[in-house]
């Protein structure tokens, strides 16, 4: 027995001296449809490949197309982000320098801080030195101012203490005088009394 395909089995003659008488008499009726449904039947299945093979390029195709469109995707969102990383790293390096810049600044403000308030402090002391010094020394002069104040103070006092005292010794000596003059005048009066009585035998009191 003889197995063709699957389903169609062909019964051999083992007796037969020739491929004919092997293979029967009635074999192209029996064999012939059978091989022409078998060959319809590969062909109704390769062209079913055919279209689904077509099917499958034309999806293989879109898919391309589609892996390509997300590979052009991802190329795209790739540059934006190296374009992006590019500018993060700009923008880093840009606030590194202008961090650094500005730590720089405020040392150097912090310095110039410092040696203004040194300078400051130096000017205070001597500020305060030169304050204290005239301090004592307006001190000092008030002190002298004083005692030549009170010396002058003294000085005025017996000045017009002795003024005083000599106007006393003046209005004394004045009276004194005054007083002489007077009995001078009253002598000078009794002497010219005497004078006329003796010449005009009058005297002066009568004449009045």
């Amino acid at each position: 027995m003889l197995k063709l395909v699957q389903g169609l089995q062909y019964v051999l003659n083992a007796k037969g001296s020739s491929p004919a008488e092997v293979l029967g008499i009635d074999h192209k009726s029996t064999l012939k449809p059978a091989l022409d449904s078998f060959a319809d039947d590969i062909n109704e299945s390769s062209m079913s490949k055919l279209e689904e093979l077509i099917s499958l390029q034309q999806q293989s195709v879109e898919t391309a197309a589609k892996i390509e469109a997300k590979r052009n995707r991802v190329a795209a969102l790739q540059s934006n982000c190296d374009e992006v990383e590019a500018q993060v790293n700009y923008l880093k390096k840009e606030t590194q320098n202008y961090t650094s810049r500005c730590a720089s600044e405020a040392k150097k403000l912090v310095e110039d801080v410092e040696i203004e308030t040194h300078n400051v402090d130096v000017v205070e002391r001597e500020v305060a030195d030169v304050l204290e010094t005239s301090k004592l020394k307006l001190q000092e002069a008030m002190k002298q101012r004083d005692e030549e104040i009170q010396i002058c103070a003294w000085e005025l006092y017996a000045l017009v203490d002795s003024v005083s005292k000599y106007k006393e010794y003046m209005a004394s000596k004045i009276s004194e005088m005054k007083s002489n003059l007077s009995e001078t005048a009253g002598a000078v009066s009794d002497s010219y009394k005497s004078s006329f009585k003796l010449q005009f035998g009058i005297t002066f009191e009568a004449n009045h």
